[in-house]
């Protein structure tokens, strides 16, 4: 009971009042490089095994993500024979350098992710993913290449990076007004 009072004070301090995912994630045991971005809660997308989670650099976990390193199945093992009882079954979770992965997704025990991939929003990733791939859907699978993606970014990237909403808004209303007609 203190143990869980603990984490929820540690987890206020972090989050709240010094607003720092990043080290409350290290914290945990999350071993990550360096310009990383974490817009999930790490309490909760890191599971209950996050030292056993590497992440590479400039990797962007967003909201709602959640890493699973145990296998919870063996709950049921565990109804149909005794010798499961004092088992669990863990896998390391490693993702690589330049990495983005969608709101909501769900990357399993033991999988892989390459160098410079995209994962797509509510993606369930079971399998290793290759360097360079775009991966979406329940179970993810590859549906482009970053290469391909970058080639089709100049058609619609907007100059709105470093700018406030009220001037994302001002600029995107003078060069699309047909979007707020």
């Amino acid at each position: 009971m203190l143990n869980k009072i603990y984490r929820k004070l540690i987890r206020i301090w972090y989050l709240y009042i010094r607003k720092d995912r990043i080290t409350y994630a290290r914290k945990l045991g999350v071993r990550m490089g360096e310009r990383c971005q974490l817009l999930c809660d790490p309490l909760f997308a890191f599971g209950t095994e996050p030292w056993l989670i590497r992440l590479g650099n400039h990797v962007d976990v967003t909201a709602g993500v959640e890493f699973l390193n145990h296998e919870g199945g063996i709950w049921c093992a565990r109804g149909i024979d005794s010798k499961y009882e004092p088992l669990d079954k863990f896998l390391p979770i490693v993702v690589g350098d330049n990495v983005m992965i969608g709101v909501h997704s769900l990357i399993m025990p033991g999988v892989t992710i390459g160098n410079n991939v995209i994962i797509g929003g509510h993606s369930v990733v079971t399998k290793d993913v290759p360097d360079g791939t775009i991966v979406a859907g329940i179970p993810a699978k590859p549906i482009s290449t970053v290469e391909k993606f970058m080639a089709r970014l100049d058609q619609d990237c907007v100059p709105t990076k470093h700018m406030t909403q009220e001037q994302k808004h001002t600029y995107l209303k003078k060069i699309h007004p047909e979007w707020f007609e």
